[in-house]
Parts: structure tokens; sequence; C-alpha cells
């Protein structure tokens, strides 16, 4: 049953205001208005009461979202069509996603002053705090609700489902909880390195030590959770409760003519904004949630506890100035003028802020990264004259608790760099993981045809003049027809050449340099119940082939098979191999499948397809190079 005092929170009206006053705004065709700026100036100031440093953290956010990769609408075709199917997934606004990016802005700064040992642990617990709601966030509302209920409260698991079915009407094991609950954990684990120390407690149950005194915290965390709450949804309560009180717990559902992305948005509100998450709690006969908070005690330096005032209120953020909006104003036209003529060689991606990989575009036109859950946003960045520069970002979306396909594209110089997020099937209980692939296209220059064509046009057209240019033309046609021809000569000759190499079937027992890799079928890999990862084969020097060996699981009425090499995107086929034999091993039949090293690149996903009669298996593996 409920007890406890009920307290009210804190926040000052500037801080607490029923709702954004933007509820459209288009970062592609309009620059943010002022009350917007404001906002996120003040929800800035309230992580890190800096004026300097605040305006920096909501100008950085506002780059990162008007530099978005231009995305496709897949993802709400599939919702239309499929309007019954559940969707845990949450599609921002663009004022909900500066909202966010501010958050994940000002972890930098935060880590710099942690560095420097100038925070205290009031200051810790909003970072806490903000950090659960952001990582909750960009998967969806039933992460958010075992980050609220599990994490910041401590309910039990089976409240926690309770509460989950109670707002959706989705029902999931326990084993799902405990493992997205295990998943925060490493998270802030990771984000909070050596200021959060893990206990078990009852029943073997992990969890953070917690603080001795956890009413003190009772107006913060409320001032923290109404900030955090999506700006899109706040001031919104009343559409939750009905005149008698009651939460109308059916509206965080899909109701007729109810977008199923609202629902989940519904969903987020209730579990963070207090007073709706304090009524849910109310109707359930739970325990208030102020006396089951579970907030950690954060191990601080000795210099730092001493000082800490857990009831000190937090500044009143200032009002931006006129000068303030025109600064920030002209940084971000400033960075748009110099991405607009950037033609960066070498780009650096990076991955929620670390970096992962870098691409030459004057070598290399593909590039292939892996990607771990609850990765969120994807940097594309390079240098101009003035030093770095962010040319692109792209968000990484989450539906039914794994990654969503999602494919976009940002202009890059002379060219474009194609997004494409590839979901990976996992083994057992291991987390969702994908494949971030990065392709490049370079576009065709008119620069210099245009300038020789208005040469040519200023030139005093004679007699002369006329049969000049028709000779020029048609060296020119003999020129550009024979360089087709000769391009055409060249593909036919190497294609015979393959052909040659493939009847030829070299086998690992005919060149001692091939090396043959045993590959594992993607649904077996799959269904196991040992973990096994995406197989590795390596770049040898010394090998111009290596041997694929696929195995089969049944030869009756097969003859001969067929297999093709793709790109793991299925996109490109680089080689098909006809009338194949299986042979036997010590570990059953198997079809060889021979591919010259050339054809491969290191850092790069594979799928081979093993075709016979009524049946295609598919081998998938990773190239990498230990030359």
């Amino acid at each position: 049953m409920r007890s406890g005092p009920s307290q009210r929170s804190s926040l000052s009206p500037q801080l607490q205001g029923p709702a954004p006053p933007v509820r459209n705004w288009d970062a592609t065709k309009s620059n943010a208005p002022a009350e917007l700026l404001q906002r996120g100036f003040e929800l800035a100031y309230f992580i890190i009461p800096d004026r300097v440093t605040s305006i920096d953290i909501l100008t950085r956010a506002l780059e990162k979202i008007r530099a978005r990769s231009r995305r496709e609408m897949k993802r709400l075709y599939w919702r239309d069509k499929h309007a019954e199917r559940p969707v845990r997934r949450i599609a921002r606004s663009d004022m909900d996603m500066l909202q966010w990016l501010i958050m994940f802005e000002a972890e930098q700064d935060e880590r710099a002053q942690e560095r420097a040992g100038s925070i205290s642990s009031a200051g810790m617990t909003i970072r806490y705090i903000k950090h659960l709601i952001q990582i909750t966030t960009s998967m969806s509302s039933f992460y958010v609700n075992v980050g609220v209920s599990r994490l910041l409260h401590n309910y039990s698991t089976s409240d926690t489902q309770r509460v989950y079915e109670m707002l959706t009407s989705r029902f999931l094991g326990p084993d799902e909880y405990r493992r997205a609950k295990s998943a925060l954990m490493d998270k802030l684990s990771e984000r909070f390195a050596g200021f959060l120390k893990v206990a078990r407690v009852d029943h073997g149950e992990l969890r953070f030590e917690t603080s001795d005194n956890q009413e003190q915290w009772v107006i913060a965390v409320s001032d923290s959770l109404s900030l955090f709450t999506p700006w899109s949804t706040q001031g919104h309560c009343a559409q939750f409760v009905n005149v008698n009180g009651r939460t109308k717990l059916k509206s965080a559902q899909k109701p007729a003519n109810t977008d199923q992305n609202d629902s989940e948005l519904r969903c987020c509100h209730i579990l963070i904004e207090p007073t709706c998450y304090d009524q849910l709690m109310k109707d359930l006969a739970f325990d208030a949630p102020e006396t089951r908070l579970a907030l950690p005690r954060f191990v601080m330096p000795d210099k730092q506890e001493k000082s800490d005032d857990n009831n000190v209120q937090p500044p009143r953020p200032p009002n931006l100035s006129q000068e303030d909006l025109d600064q920030i104003q002209r940084r971000l036209a400033v960075t748009d003028a110099r991405r607009r003529n950037a033609n960066p060689r070498i780009v650096t991606i990076m991955i929620d802020g670390v970096e992962h990989a870098q691409l030459d575009l004057a070598q290399k036109y593909q590039l292939q990264v892996g990607l771990e859950a609850g990765a969120t946003l994807i940097e594309i960045r390079g240098r101009d004259e003035r030093g770095d520069l962010l040319l692109a970002t792209h968000f990484i979306p989450y539906v039914n608790n794994t990654f969503e396909p999602s494919r976009g594209t940002a202009k890059l110089g002379r060219g474009e760099l194609e997004f494409k997020v590839i979901p990976v099937a996992t083994v057992g209980q291991r987390p969702p993981q994908a494949i971030l692939s990065l392709n490049y296209h370079a576009r065709f220059q008119w620069t210099r045809p245009l300038i020789a064509w208005r040469e040519f046009a200023s030139f005093r057209i004679t007699p002369r003049a006329y049969l000049l240019a028709g000779l020029a033309m048609a060296l020119i046609g003999w020129g550009v027809a024979g360089a087709f021809y000769s391009h055409k000569v060249r593909e036919l000759e190497q294609k015979l050449e393959l052909a040659r190499w493939n009847q030829q079937q070299l086998s690992p027992t005919a060149a001692r340099a091939i090396i043959s890799y045993a590959l594992i079928r993607d649904d077996q890999r799959v269904r196991g119940t040992e973990t096994i990862g995406i197989p590795e084969i390596s770049l040898h020097l010394h090998s111009p082939a290596i041997s694929l060996e696929l195995p089969l699981t049944s030869i009756a009425g097969t003859p001969s098979y067929s297999a093709e090499l793709k790109t793991f995107t299925g996109d490109q086929t680089l080689m098909t191999q006809n009338f194949l034999q299986p042979t036997r091993t010590d570990n059953g039949s198997v079809v060889e499948m021979v591919v010259p090293v050339d054809l491969l690149k290191a850092d790069t996903y594979y799928t081979a397809h093993l075709h016979s009669s009524g049946r295609t298996d598919r081998f998938t593996f990773k190239v990498v190079d230990s030359r």
C-alpha cells in the first residue's frame, strides 16, 4: 500500500512551464524560434549551471540536428500497413530530438568537470537521472519502465511487469526485464566508472549501492524528471487523468485514429513525469515512488563530500539576450557554410562520441562497422582549413527492443554518403547487434565541361570555325566510342578469365597456399544453444584464394549445387559458381567455394548463398586484414 509524505516539486514557474510554446518545429525548414532556444538553454543550465558552457551545449546540439542525413520513410510505411502490431520504439520530433541532443552533448562537459574533481554528489545525482532517461528513451518505453521502476526506484520485477502490462497490454517474460536491467546497469557503470559500486542483495540480485538518506533526494528527483520528460508531451498530464482523479491507463494504449508512436510517447510520459507516475503507482496500489527511491551512493573525493550541500536549490537560469540569440545563429550559419564547402579526403566515424573508424574517400568507398545494443548517434566528421567539422549525423532506430533497419544519405563534399543499419541475428540471450554499412558515391563534376563550352561559344563563328568544330566533334566521338568498346573488351576478358578460373575449381589440396574455412549456417548459428559469433576470415599475404567449406544439411536428390558470394547487404553479387559437387570431410558433407582474395575487402561482411533444389542456405562471415 502507499505510504510516505507527498512532496511538491521546487521548480520555479520558468523551469516548470506547462508546455513548450513550439509544437511542430521542423529543423530542416526553419531556424529554432527564440522560445525553443530559451527552453534548451534552461535545460543545459540545469545540468551544468554555467552560462557560457550551456550556450555552447545548446549550439552543438543544434549543429547536430541540422546535419542529419536524409532518411527514408520505410518505417512509417510499415506502421501504416501493419497498424495492429505493437511498436516499441520512440520516433522523436525535431523538438524532442533537440532536447535529447542537449542531454547527449552535456556529457563531454560533465566528464571534464568530473576529471577535474569539481562536482558534488547532488550534481552527480542529476547526471545519473539524466543519463538513465537519455539511454532508455533512445530505445523504447519498455526500457524506460525498467530504468525508472527497477533502477531509479526499487520496485520488484513483478511490479515492473504489472506497470508495463497495464500501460501497453504487452506481456513479456521476467527474463526480458532482467536482461534489460542488466544491460542498463552495464551502461551506467561505464558512464560513471569509479563513482558507483555494485552490491549483491536479496536472492543474489545485483544492484548499485544506495545512499542512506533517500528522502533528501525527493525534490531533486522530481525536478529532474520534470525537465527530462519529452517536451512534446509536457503539459499533457490532464489527458491521462479524468475528473475523478483516476489515471486513464487505456489512453496510453492505441485508441482509435491514434498513431502508435504517439502511444509510445504517452507511455514514456506517464513513466517519467512525476505526477503521472505517482498517480499510476496509486492506481496499482503500489507504494508511493518517493518511498521507493533507490539512488546510488556516489564515491566522491573527501573534499567534495564535506562541501556538498544537497539542500541547495539549483540556480535560476538567466534569460538569453538578443545578442546571445544572434551569436548562436551566426555560429550555426558559419558551420552550415563550412559543411557545404567542405571536400574532405578522410572522414572519421564516431558512434556515441567515440571514434570507431576512418574512411579515406580517395582510396576506399565502402566501410562496415559493428554496432552494439544501445548505440544511438552516428557522427561523420572531417577537417577543413578551420579545423574539425561535423559533416553528417545519423540516428540509430530501435523497434521491438532490437535494431530497426534504416537507411539515409548525406551530402559529403563532391559525393553522397549512404548509411545503412542492418540488424544481425544473435544467439540465445545475447544483446542485439547490427552492422553499419557506409557507401560513398562520388558525383560527376560538370564544372570543366561547362567551362569548355563557354570558351568554345565565345569564339567568333566562321565557315572555317564550323569545319574545325565538326572535325573536333568527330575526333571526340571516335575517342569516346573507342574508349567505350575498349572498356567492354576488358570487361569481357575479365569475365572469361574468371569463368576459366571457376571451371578449374581449385581445391585446398591442389594448392597449399589456399586456406580453408569451415562456415556455419546463419540459422544454425542463431538457434544454437552456445554463443557463436560471426566467423572471421583473415586475408593472408601469400594466399591467392580462400576455400569456403559450406556444410550440407542433406545431399539426397541433389546432384549439384550453385553458390553465390554477395555483399552482406545483398545489393551486389561478386561471383557465382555452378555445378558444385559435395565432398566428404570429417565433419560431414560440404560444398567448397573457392574465392579469389582480390574480390574481398578487409573489415567487410559477406554472405555466401548455397542453392540446391528448393532450398537456399546462407553463411555470413567477416573479412579481417592480418597481413
